[in-house]
């Protein structure tokens, strides 16, 4: 039977790295057999590097999230580009369009030039875009439409079910993560894990973050991805092996 596999977790950010070996095994003793580092900084990528080099368990993505523009200065920016152009980097991600709290501090305009600058340069490197949303769906939306011509997923989705038949359309893949869909309040969150096609589902934990609260107070990992296949097949009536089966190879289609 394949592994689980979550296509997004932060195993090299400040919260997560201490403890890496222990949250690998606590993974695979959960059944993940793979996990796609998400790098958000030169060091966290630096980090995933050596792991990937390590063990096949890891795969690396990296790029400039929105709500850390401001914190990086130019020439870190310029070499993080450059980064993205590495071999080891399977995916230019996560990169998006944060409108909550994020966009009274970092201002639209600037979003959407970062945002897009990375899109080109996903096309260029014909690498899959891991796209982070919130509340900034028809602008996502838009930027995607006009700009996007890699393969492309939608981290950690909530957006509701009928932007989500937009981004199908736009060939987009949807991840689940457990906030995402398990805590949801959104009346068609249900409907979105029940009518996704079986080849454009992902699932993810994006540990450490978003923990669902049943979690408050221990370490959110990779092992979280369990709840959100057991949701879908759930939501789905199918087996779990056969869910497990259909993200391994939308995966493959994706990264390899």
């Amino acid at each position: 039977m394949r592994g689980m596999i979550d296509s997004h977790a932060h195993l090299c950010g400040a919260e997560l790295f201490p403890g890496w070996r222990e949250i690998a095994a606590k993974a695979r003793d959960a059944g993940i057999e793979k996990i796609m580092i998400i790098c958000r900084s030169m060091e966290e990528a630096k980090r995933a590097f050596d792991l990937a080099g390590q063990d096949s368990m890891f795969d690396v993505a990296a790029g400039l999230h929105p709500n850390d523009i401001l914190d990086t200065p130019f020439e870190e920016w310029e070499r993080f580009m450059d980064l993205l152009r590495d071999v080891r980097v399977k995916a230019v991600g996560e990169i998006g369009i944060d409108y909550s709290f994020y966009e009274t501090v970092v201002p639209q305009v600037l979003q959407k030039e970062v945002f897009i600058r990375q899109i080109d340069l996903a096309n260029e490197l014909n690498k899959p875009a891991i796209i982070h949303m919130r509340h900034a769906a028809e602008d996502t939306r838009r930027y995607i439409k006009c700009h996007l011509k890699a393969p492309g997923i939608m981290h950690g989705y909530s957006g509701g079910y009928k932007a989500m038949k937009e981004f199908l359309d736009l060939g987009m893949y949807i991840s689940f993560s457990p906030a995402a869909i398990l805590e949801s309040k959104q009346d068609d969150a249900r409907k979105v894990a029940a009518e996704v096609p079986l080849d454009r589902i992902l699932v993810e934990s994006n540990g450490p973050f978003k923990a669902p609260t049943s979690m408050t107070g221990t370490i959110h990992g990779p092992e979280t991805v369990a709840s959100v296949v057991d949701y879908i097949c759930k939501v789905r009536d199918m087996m779990c092996e056969d869910l497990t089966e259909a993200v391994y190879h939308n995966y493959r289609r994706l990264f390899s």
